[in-house]
């Protein structure tokens, strides 16, 4: 392999070291970190979580009417990136309502609580 290309790939891999996770010890290896960061350091996936902690079940035009600065198309994308990342849940529609609503999972729920006491500490 060239030095160029091997910088390249060198580059590419986490700080972790491994070539994918699970290949590092749990105690060094930081894929699982790095990819809930890369959910959560969008630009309005906290404040999504935010609403849907501040809401009872909300549904999506809830969550809209919360945050009127967020497009629809990114509300949408920042809530089926946050539903893949198991942050929380999309609820079917009952008899009274056809609508989704949506509610933090307890990882979600608990990620929102660690965030908030690290910001306390600060």
């Amino acid at each position: 392999m060239s030095d160029r290309m091997k910088s390249i790939v060198d580059r590419d891999l986490p700080p972790c070291g491994c070539s994918s996770p699970g290949d590092a010890s749990a105690a060094t290896c930081y894929c699982g970190v790095e990819d809930l960061l890369r959910i959560i350091r969008r630009r309005y996936s906290l404040a999504v979580m935010n609403a849907i902690k501040s809401h009872p079940h909300p549904r999506y035009h809830d969550i809209a009417e919360a945050l009127p600065g967020i497009s629809s198309s990114t509300l949408a994308e920042t809530l089926r990136a946050l539903e893949a990342a198991q942050l929380l849940l999309r609820l079917s529609g009952s008899g009274d309502s056809p609508f989704h609503s949506y509610e933090l999972t307890d990882s979600g729920t608990r990620l929102l609580g660690r965030l908030r006491q690290l910001l306390a500490e600060l």
